[in-house]
């Protein structure tokens, strides 16, 4: 395989170029976007498909990537794509596209002239109606058993901590315009990781691990209280979710872990003294920010992925023992939600966000599974844990339906 990238000097739109059937994965306009599928590559082979795409002689300097979504379970394997044809806008302001390809052909001016062509000449979608049904595919006893069983764990001193959730589902007459999803998903959660990959796609507020040369960054997320629109009463929950000791407990394991994984990596690793209020459109969150440098030689950022997920703020600590509670108790299989989702270029460096606040497609796009989840430590009440997954059911809930 060979790859090419040229720098763009029009301004294109990233959900343009994905539309509903490419991927996708970006914040803040930073990001990723592609068309056509090179290759499905096996998570043990992605490090060297990548470095083992030759440069053409006209090249920039831009890497080619591959997108990736990485299973809750550890044990389950990871699906990477390499794409055919990506479209990049960079922190520094650049814009390029990548063409990967098996023919010169591909690769030439003209072939990326058409590419940009293409990209830059997308109409959004025109707006449409359509009926949806909503109903729960986790029984609601199910899941307030699920949250006394892992409340009472973690009181007899079993674990720490594990997150319960619960799935439901939206079944649309017509098939959901994917596009017309992720343009509401950039207008209400522009600052979270937006994507779009296989059949998932959301906007998580949490980065799970980024390395960007030497440097590693991490902003893990646990503790959660509404958002109503009105900011005093908003100001209000921010302070009792600070104040709270059921939500600082939590949000102190998560940190703990992540710290103690990636400090063997790094030479350093720094962190804020006392989380933050991260707010999203539907909810707020208490976050810590983590930044360091890593040790030479860096390490492949899907090792970090690995060593990292599930994180506890989707698994619980300690991890084998919360997985346990978690598979014995929820009632369904979670596939990729609460796993990882992001991007690795050719130098295995990338970003991977934890994937939450998301919807996995059906192929036929009239059915979407919604899912969410919240952590249980001893001061847990089963109801008000039900109330905080139908505050994080609306990220997606209000994305979709549009009748």
């Amino acid at each position: 395989m060979m790859f090419r990238s040229r720098t763009v000097a029009e301004d294109f739109d990233l959900n343009s170029v994905c539309r509903g059937d490419g991927m996708l994965f970006v914040r803040d306009g930073v990001g990723h976007a592609s068309r056509g599928t090179v290759a499905l590559v096996d998570e043990r082979e992605i490090a060297g498909f990548l470095s083992g795409c030759t440069a053409h002689p006209q090249s920039g300097p831009q890497r080619p990537i591959a997108f990736g979504l990485v299973p809750f379970l550890p044990g389950e394997p990871a699906v990477f794509v390499v794409p055919r044809v990506t479209f990049s806008k960079n922190a520094d302001g650049s814009r390029c596209v990548t063409v990967i390809s098996d023919t010169d052909d591909d690769l030439t001016d003209a072939s990326l002239d058409v590419f940009v062509a293409d990209a830059l000449t997308v109409q959004p979608p025109a707006p449409v109606s359509n009926s949806f049904t909503v109903r729960p595919l986790t029984p609601e006893s199910t899941y307030l058993r699920a949250v006394e069983t892992a409340r009472d764990s973690v009181r007899n001193g079993l674990i720490e901590k594990a997150v319960i959730a619960r799935d439901i589902e939206v079944v649309a007459e017509n098939p959901i315009d994917v596009h017309a999803v992720l343009l509401r998903l950039r207008a209400s959660f522009g600052s979270s990781y937006r994507f779009c990959v296989g059949d998932m796609i959301g906007a998580s507020p949490e980065l799970l691990v980024e390395v960007d040369g030497r440097t590693v960054r991490s902003h893990p997320l646990a503790g959660t209280a509404p958002r109503t629109g009105d900011p005093e009463t908003d100001s209000r929950l921010a302070a009792e979710l600070i104040a709270s000791t059921k939500n600082q407990t939590e949000h102190r394991v998560v940190i703990d872990m992540v710290h103690d994984t990636l400090l063997p990596h790094c030479s350093y690793l720094d962190w804020e003294a006392e989380p933050s209020i991260v707010t999203v459109a539907n909810v707020q969150h208490l976050g810590t920010a983590i930044e360091g440098a890593l040790a030479e030689p860096v390490p492949h950022v899907m090792t970090l992925v690995r060593a990292l997920c599930p994180t506890p703020a989707l698994g619980g600590a300690p991890t084998d023992r919360a997985i346990d509670v978690i598979t014995s108790t929820e009632g369904f299989a979670r596939g990729y939600y609460g796993g990882a989702v992001g991007f690795v270029d050719s130098h295995g460096q990338g970003t991977f966000a934890v994937t939450i606040r998301c919807a996995e497609m059906s192929a036929d796009r009239r059915r979407a599974r919604l899912f969410a989840g919240g952590g249980i430590v001893a001061e847990s009440d089963p109801r008000s844990e039900l109330a905080e997954t139908q505050a994080k059911f609306q990220a997606m809930l209000s994305a979709l339906v549009r009748p």
